[in-house]
C-alpha cells in the first residue's frame, strides 16, 4: 500500500523514516540514533528536541552555491545543534565539501551560536570514523551511519518491546510505530527480513523424523552450530 505513494530518493527516505522515529519519546528516539552510529563521542542525553526542521533553506553566503544550502534535516537541543545530511545508498556518496557548505550556512543563519553543532551523515560514508569540518574557529564533528544500521536498531528494539511480559499501552503505541519505519525501509528497497543466523531455532525446530533426508541433517547440523 505505502509502495505506490514513495518516491524513492533521500528525501522520500529520510521524510519516511525520521518523521515516525520522531514520535518516539525522544530518549528512545536518541538511543537509536546513537547507537546506529558508529561514534563512540556523541552525547549519551540528547533531551527534547526545541525544533525540527526538514530541508532548511539556510543562506549560501561564502559557499558557491547561487541560492541556498540545504541540509536534509536540522534539528535544535537545548545543549547542541545536530544537522543531518542524508544519502539513498549506504555507500560512497558523501561529500565532505557539502559538509564544509552546510557548516557555513548554518553559521550564516545562527552567527550567535552558543552550542556546539555536530553533523551525521547517513548513508553514502565511506569509512565509519569520525571526520570533522570547521570555518573559522568552529569545528563540527561529523558522525557517520548507515541506513542499514539504523534498520537494525529498529529491528532490535521492536524485538525486545514484544518480548516483554506485560507491556503497556504505551509499549504498544512504540511497536507498531517501529513497524510502520521497518515497513517503510521495505518500501525504499531494503531487506528487513531474518538472517538465518538471526534466528532462535528451538528443539522441536530440530526434531527430525528418522526418515529425514540429507539436506534435513545438514540443516540440523549448522543449527545446532548457531545455538552454541
Amino acid at each position: 500500500m505505502l509502495g505506490k505513494f514513495i518516491n524513492h530518493c533521500e528525501d522520500s527516505l529520510t521524510a519516511a523514516v525520521f518523521t515516525h522515529l520522531l514520535h518516539l519519546p525522544s530518549e528512545v528516539f536518541w538511543q537509536l540514533l546513537r547507537t546506529a552510529s558508529y561514534s563512540t563521542t556523541l552525547p549519551e542525553v540528547a533531551g527534547e528536541p526545541l525544533s525540527v526542521e526538514f530541508w532548511p533553506p539556510w543562506d549560501s553566503e561564502g559557499t558557491d552555491n547561487s541560492n541556498r544550502v540545504i541540509p536534509d534535516l536540522f534539528i535544535r537541543f537545548k545543549t547542541f545543534d545536530l544537522i543531518i545530511e542524508a544519502k539513498r545508498r549506504d555507500y560512497d556518496m558523501q561529500s565532505p565539501e557539502q559538509w564544509s557548505k552546510e557548516l557555513i550556512a548554518y553559521l550564516n543563519e545562527y552567527p550567535e551560536k552558543m552550542i556546539p553543532v555536530r553533523m551525521m551523515a547517513i548513508g553514502g560514508i565511506r569509512n565509519t570514523q569520525d571526520d570533522a569540518v570547521s570555518c573559522g574557529d568552529v569545528t563540527c564533528p561529523v558522525h557517520m551511519c548507515r541506513w542499514t544500521r539504523l534498520l537494525d536498531e529498529c529491528k532490535r528494539m521492536r524485538k525486545e518491546l514484544e518480548r516483554l511480559k506485560y507491556p503497556a499501552s504505551q509499549t504498544q503505541a512504540h511497536v507498531r510505530t517501529l513497524a510502520h519505519v521497518i515497513e517503510l525501509f521495505a518500501c525504499h528497497g531494503f531487506q528487513t527480513g531474518e538472517w538465518f543466523s538471526d534466528l532462535v531455532l528451538t528443539s522441536q525446530l530440530l526434531r527430525l523424523r528418522p526418515s529425514a533426508n540429507s539436506h534435513h541433517k545438514t540443516f540440523q547440523d549448522i543449527s545446532m552450530e548457531l545455538n552454541k
